[in-house]
């Protein structure tokens, strides 16, 4: 596998629930796993109406070094300097016959919450 095309800082999170001790109450929030590097590419892309709002969706395919735990109950995000960050919820996750990467299918844009 070729470094220099992981060009990215994708970051793994994961979503996790957890009682507050202060007020008791249950804290729902994702949190990250780990800070890597990746290879982003475009699929496809479209917009729709959704909610009476013009919306983008876009899928892309996200490549990193094997790493296991990675699952579709994961999500990636992404950021470019002086940009908010972008969220990929992880739709699929295949790993190369050598397993030696991830090949990690997301769409973006709709469902980033």
């Amino acid at each position: 596998m070729r470094a220099g095309k992981m060009k990215r800082r994708v970051t793994i999170q994961e979503y996790v629930s957890f009682q507050n001790p202060e007020t008791g109450s249950i804290v729902k929030e994702w949190r990250d796993v780990a800070t890597i590097w990746g290879e982003i590419s475009s699929v496809s892309g479209r917009e729709l109406i959704a909610a009476q709002a013009e919306q983008a969706e876009m899928t892309v395919r996200i490549w990193i070094r094997y790493r296991k735990g990675v699952t579709t109950k994961n999500r990636l995000t992404c950021t470019e300097e002086g940009m908010p960050a972008t969220v990929y919820d992880i739709k699929a996750v295949l790993p190369d016959a050598d397993r030696t990467r991830l090949e990690i299918m997301c769409t973006g844009g709709l469902t980033s919450g």
